[in-house]
């Protein structure tokens, strides 16, 4: 009994210690199955997140898609009066703020004239001291997917308010094409489609106020055609009513039309030039200057034939005009008249141009320096001595200097020093102070 009770004592430890053996194990499965049950818990927790957010995002994204779908409709029904753009429901409004101060002796006696040449109203010197300048108000914006239009007021220092433009223009025309009707500047020459705030300089080159009176807008229309081509080539015609300068009562409704070439590349990466060639014909059915002399006011009665030749040349370093930019622009007028002039024949070859350069050295900084200067035709009828049409012998001409600091791309200072030999009289020194504000959108100004 005791071998028997030795056998069992051996072979029950060794049964023991096998069964006692693995309890180790047991205890590190458990711990690890915990962790499994944690781990599965937490993947199960993202991803009900995942199903939740991919849920939301596929609702936000059909939602969107509706809306979409809505306002494409919307646009494409022109009876909704949607439009295709960022505007579709409101035109976009903007306010351009002229003002400032100007000092200069006293302006001629009367209306002031550029001898030799059948003046504007725009030829005088303007207010002495303080006073608001043209300041515009325009809204603009897409009819629907076909035509675009825009309405631009303009408001004098003398509180007269007027159309400056009011037209529609095409959006869809095929093969490049253009289409714009209404009351609109001219797209002759280069500075002639450009609004007064977009000038490089206060003023207008003397070119400009003596044969187009600052600008040429008339009631008309206008086709352009742009050619597929890697450089810049615009070919342009207008028909146009023909009451304004230099233009005078149109008693048919079509005197004047003009038609114009714009043609342009870069240079490198740091340069770009354009230039253009334009024609203007008008006819003058009694332009009254509203001056006097003996046989009465004095009346011009004929056809002008203007042709322009511009150029401009635009430097920055890599084409990035933040720091450091240069504006070099220069055009050529020649002016062919025939007619009466107070019942008196007047032929006349008169010819003008300008050259200026506007270099901005730092960043808000601009200097600028200009030269514009007139000739006018000196063969002139006896008759005529005496007459606006007498240049006595004279070459209208001035020098101006300009310095600029720019607030901001929506707001600018301007100071400016003329040198004026342009109208009958002494030359004038002649100081403005300028201040341009822009408020709400605008477009970007062109070349």
């Amino acid at each position: 009994m005791r071998r028997k009770s030795g056998v069992t004592a051996v072979f029950g430890g060794i049964l023991t210690g096998f069964l006692a053996y693995p309890a180790p194990l047991s205890a590190q499965d458990a711990d690890l199955n915990a962790v499994r049950r944690q781990i599965e818990a937490l993947k199960s927790d993202y991803e009900g997140k995942i199903r939740d957010l991919e849920q939301r995002l596929a609702k936000t994204e059909s939602n969107t898609a509706k809306i979409e779908a809505k306002t494409e409709k919307i646009a494409a029904n022109p009876a909704t009066g949607g439009a295709k753009s960022g505007n579709a429901f409101n035109p976009e409004i903007s306010v351009v703020l002229n003002g400032g101060y100007s000092h200069f002796q006293d302006a001629p006696a009367g209306r002031a004239r550029i001898p030799g040449f059948v003046s504007a109203p725009e030829a005088s010197l303007g207010n002495r001291g303080f006073s608001i300048a043209e300041s515009e108000l325009q809204f603009k914006a897409n009819v629907d997917q076909v035509l675009a239009g825009q309405l631009t007021l303009a408001v004098d220092a003398a509180n007269e308010v007027e159309v400056e433009e009011a037209f529609v223009e095409s959006l869809a025309l095929p093969l490049g094409l253009t289409a714009k009707g209404g009351r609109f500047l001219s797209g002759i020459g280069h500075l002639n489609q450009k609004h007064a705030h977009e000038w490089e300089f206060i003023d207008a080159p003397l070119p400009y106020v003596a044969f187009l009176g600052n600008q040429y807008r008339d009631d008309g229309v206008q086709m352009r055609w742009l050619a597929p081509t890697d450089m810049f080539l615009e070919f342009g015609g207008e028909l146009f009513r023909g009451n304004n300068f230099p233009g005078a009562n149109s008693s048919h409704g079509k005197g004047a039309y003009s038609t114009f070439v714009h043609f342009g590349d870069d240079i490198g990466a740091s340069s770009a030039w354009q230039a253009g060639l334009s024609y203007l014909r008008t006819e003058a059915r009694g332009r009254d200057l509203g001056a006097s002399n003996d046989d009465g006011a004095e009346v011009f009665r004929g056809f002008s034939n203007l042709g322009i030749a511009s150029l401009v040349y635009k430097w920055a370093p890599d084409g990035n005009p933040t720091e450091r930019n240069l504006r070099l622009s220069g055009e050529y007028f020649y002016q062919r008249e025939s007619g009466s002039f107070d019942n008196t024949p007047a032929d006349r070859d008169n010819d003008g141009w300008y050259l200026q350069g506007v270099y901005q050295f730092m960043p808000q900084w601009k200097a600028g320096l200009r030269y514009d200067r007139l000739a006018a035709d000196e063969s002139i009828d006896p008759g005529l001595a005496g007459t606006a049409l007498d240049s006595r012998g004279g070459t209208p001409q001035r020098g101006s200097a300009l310095l600029e600091y720019d607030t901001s791309e929506f707001g600018r200072i301007r100071l400016q020093y003329s040198r004026d030999d342009s109208l009958v009289g002494e030359p004038n020194n002649i100081f403005r102070l300028q201040y341009t504000v822009i408020l709400g959108p605008h477009a970007a100004h062109g070349f």
